[in-house]
């Protein structure tokens, strides 16, 4: 059984496909103005990474809700950091359910490695434009489903969904219910109603053996086959 890692290990990680993704959120983040009015949600927190990263970067925010669908899975010293930069809370929800949010109170929405987990993908975007204000911001993150080892599963037959890619302390099994090209993502959030769409591959090589070729391929094959998609859109 994996454990989650602590907040800082996680952060200080040099490995290629992490730094790749927090290059990407934070990338993204550079465009976005956030106040002391401004509430932030945090769908599927984890281990508090990313909570980490706006409550770094945005001090006078009013508050951060953190969401997800067990018990607050945040190990207890992290949330003493977390509070510690902040107005952080934690709220147990429903899986593939209506938030329990009201409509236009949210100015930014984010999650990472979480809708590729979801019956639902529609109406999990639909449920997050809802909340969002207009000019609201949504950044998201999943894994292509184009990469170069699901082609090798392909190839061989053994590329199927959904599929447990393991178990993780307080999480339990984690399944890709699907997965997802760029374009079907692009798709979908236009469907729902989101505009101004900015889409950043991140990372080209090979995942496990932590061979890099580009961390955040714009054009050509590492575009169609980097690892993950970090999307950013506006409602």
């Amino acid at each position: 059984m994996k454990k989650l890692t602590g907040i800082i290990d996680r952060y200080n990680s040099d490995k290629h496909l992490p730094v790749a993704q927090r290059k990407s959120f934070t990338d993204f983040l550079e465009g976005i103005k956030l106040n002391s009015k401004s509430k932030v949600l945090s769908i599927s927190t984890g281990d508090g990474i990313w909570d980490y990263i706006i409550l770094s970067r945005y001090k006078n925010i009013t508050t951060l809700i953190a969401t997800d669908i067990v018990d607050n899975p945040v190990k207890k010293a992290d949330i003493k950091l977390l509070k510690s930069l902040g107005n952080w809370k934690f709220e147990k929800i429903k899986p593939e359910t209506a938030l329990p949010f009201r409509s236009n109170e949210f100015d930014l929405v984010y999650h990472f490695d979480v809708i590729e987990h979801v019956e639902k993908p529609y109406m999990f975007l639909q449920e997050q434009y809802r909340i969002l204000k207009h000019g609201g911001s949504i950044i998201l993150n999943t894994p292509n489903i184009l990469r170069p080892t699901n082609i090798l599963k392909m190839f061989i037959g053994k590329l199927y969904f959904p599929y447990n890619i393991g178990k993780f302390e307080k999480i339990g099994d984690y399944i890709h219910i699907q997965e997802f090209t760029e374009w079907t993502l692009i798709q979908m959030l236009k469907e729902v109603g989101f505009q101004n769409i900015k889409v950043t591959p991140v990372f080209f090589g090979i995942f496990p053996l932590n061979i890099k070729i580009s961390l955040l391929p714009k054009t050509g094959i590492g575009r169609i086959l980097c690892h993950c998609f970090t999307i950013i859109a506006e409602k």
